[in-house]
């Protein structure tokens, strides 16, 4: 009998590293499971994010602007915060030009500039007019903003307005439209 109990001992041993064996099995497939996916999504978000979906039908990217008009004239003024981004084919292909509003200083390309000067580099006639002015608004006075805005408007230059991230709530989207 102390055979039969070692054999069945052995037996029972066996069972048992066989249950074991197959629980590791089973957690190892899990986990290169989970891994695999969490790589599969992060190559998505990469290859989104440097823009490699622009109209395959994943529902990234995109070239429309958003607003729901299909008429196909772009929008001329855009109201964002500094954290949020403005990203379609048609944006691509702007050139940005940067202008900081301070107070009721403009700033361009790190000098002090006029309102009458501004409208001078801006012009239809001496700069493209796939040129947008990108205008951070950095505390800027209501009337000095008013005028940068009213000269574009009246030279039909698009422009986008970001607000300064320090310390200011973001503003709501807006959207203006000029006829050229």
């Amino acid at each position: 009998m102390s055979i039969e109990k070692e054999v069945e001992k052995m037996y029972r041993e066996d069972a048992e590293k066989m249950k074991k064996n197959e629980k590791k099995k089973k957690s190892s497939k899990l986990a290169t499971l989970i891994v695999l996916i969490l790589i599969l999504i992060l190559a998505l978000l990469l290859a989104r994010l440097l823009g490699l979906f622009g109209g395959s039908g994943f529902g990234f990217g995109g070239n429309g602007d958003g607003d729901g008009d299909d008429s196909g004239v772009p929008d001329r003024a855009v109201v964002v915060s500094a954290d949020e981004e403005v990203s379609s084919a048609a944006e691509e292909a702007k050139v940005f030009e940067d202008i900081k509003v301070s107070g009721s200083t403009y700033l361009y390309k790190g000098s002090e500039i006029t309102l009458d000067e501004l409208k001078d580099t801006f012009s239809m006639e001496k700069m493209n007019k796939d040129v947008v002015a990108k205008i951070e608004d950095d505390n800027a006075t209501q009337n000095t903003m008013e005028d940068l805005t009213n000269a574009f408007d009246e030279m039909g230059r698009e422009y986008t307005i970001e607000s300064s991230p320090a310390g200011v709530a973001p503003a709501e989207e807006q959207t203006e439209s000029v006829e050229e």
